[in-house]
């Protein structure tokens, strides 16, 4: 048994490297494809609200031309012939208003940015839960692979036991062959429970984004101090900053600019502008000119557009009323659900270990009641596989206890293990 568990890996296979948990996480942050699409989405909007600013400022452009030809031309400048031409032009403008247009598309840029800042966290939480998640489910596996082993030592002393037990005229033969199809059928579930913990790094690597086999660290285990916030706290801090409830909200808000925006079409334009510019026959041109121009407009009637584009905007405003206040109602039940998971947990946990103690009692007692005659090999198989399943058990309930542990903090945006 020792051999299997502590042996290296098999032919063409890597060997875990063992991490801690906040390793993982680090880990994460660097090399995760969602948080790295995440980012890109961030810095797009970012992008978009520098675009915003710039629709506050003048645009400026400078033009420049060269004309060469086989035959000549009037040059309108000179009033002579010529073959060659030579021209520049610097452009410039600025609106001076746009209908209140700008203000609304700076505001929305702005919600933008926080609404990709908020999805951006909630991705850094997805992501940190999905680590977890593997971590400690690797972590899970680790012990079930300890629980199997323990469990093909015990056959086998038990073996051993009903050997000599039938030397001595105590056990039938049928007990010796029950035992050894006990030890064969643990030694199968050993190799099950190594290859599950074996393919557990690769989920825990795929988690973290790398392309090498993670273990947990041999410290590492399912234990985990208590939550020492009240349920009602947990939904007030989820109110106020929970990544996807804030996310929600932003895009509201900017939808709700969009509104404004789309409604800027019907109010008038005014446009400053103005250019200075060089030409002639030969270089450097010595014809300048200027120019200065101020232009407004007022559409009155353009097909319906504004009222499609106000149209559209509105009911997007109200697409995201109704995303938020979804939100809102799945946010409530997503919490509710992972503070039932927890506190269920921590009920079970204290009953799943004071099981295990009496299952391994009942073991030690059945196989001395066995050992007098008093058992049948029956009795000593079912002690076994007592024993055996409360261990799994507690793994499970100390594994659900995490697991609620890394939804609730995914939920609400904050690591609430410190």
């Amino acid at each position: 048994v020792a051999l299997v568990v502590s042996a290296g890996p098999v032919w063409g296979q890597e060997v875990a490297r063992e991490v801690s948990l906040t390793e993982a996480l680090e880990l994460a942050v660097v090399h995760s494809p969602t948080l790295d699409q995440s980012a890109s989405s961030l810095e797009i909007a970012e992008y978009g609200a520098l675009s915003a600013w710039g629709g506050f400022l003048p645009s400026v452009s400078l033009g420049y031309s060269y004309n060469n030809s086989s035959s000549g031309r009037l040059d309108p400048t000179g009033q002579s012939i010529t073959r060659t031409n030579y021209s520049a032009q610097l452009t410039g403008g600025i609106d001076l208003f746009r209908g209140l247009r700008r203000f609304s598309d700076l505001r929305g840029a702005r919600l933008g940015v926080e609404a990709s800042s908020a999805r951006y966290r909630q991705a850094e939480y997805q992501t940190a839960e999905a680590v977890k998640v593997a971590y400690y489910n690797a972590v899970a596996r680790r012990e079930l692979l300890r629980v199997e082993g323990d469990r093909v030592q015990r056959q086998e002393d038990q073996l051993s036991f009903v050997d000599q037990q039938l030397e001595l005229g105590r056990a039938t033969r049928s007990d010796v062959l029950r035992s050894q199809v006990d030890l064969n059928n643990a030694r199968v579930a050993l190799l099950n429970a190594e290859n599950a913990a074996r393919a557990s790094t690769y989920t825990l690597a795929e988690a973290v984004g790398v392309t090498e086999p993670l273990a947990p660290e041999a410290e590492a285990d399912l234990s985990g101090s208590d939550v020492l916030v009240s349920d009602d706290e947990v939904l007030s801090m989820a109110l106020v900053g929970a990544p996807s409830l804030v996310s929600a909200r932003a895009e509201a808000a900017a939808s709700a600019a969009g509104v404004a925006s789309a409604r800027s079409a019907y109010l008038p334009s005014l446009r400053l502008s103005g250019g200075w510019a060089w030409s002639n026959s030969e270089f450097p041109p010595q014809n300048r000119s200027w120019s200065v121009s101020l232009s407004g407009s007022l559409p009155i009637f353009d097909g319906f557009s504004r009222e499609n584009t106000l149209y559209r905007a509105q009911a997007q405003r109200d697409q995201a009323v109704a995303q938020e206040r979804a939100a809102e109602i799945g946010l409530r039940k997503d919490i509710d659900a992972a503070l039932g998971t927890i506190a269920a947990a921590q009920a079970s946990i204290g009953l799943a270990e004071q099981t295990v103690e009496l299952s391994a009692e009942d073991l030690r007692v059945t196989q001395e009641r066995y050992r007098l005659g008093l058992a049948t090999i029956l009795d000593l198989q079912s002690a076994q596989i007592t024993l055996r399943q409360a261990e799994v058990d507690l793994i499970q309930r100390q594994f659900d206890y995490q697991l609620g542990l890394a939804r609730l903090e995914a939920l609400l945006g904050t690591d609430l293990r410190n």
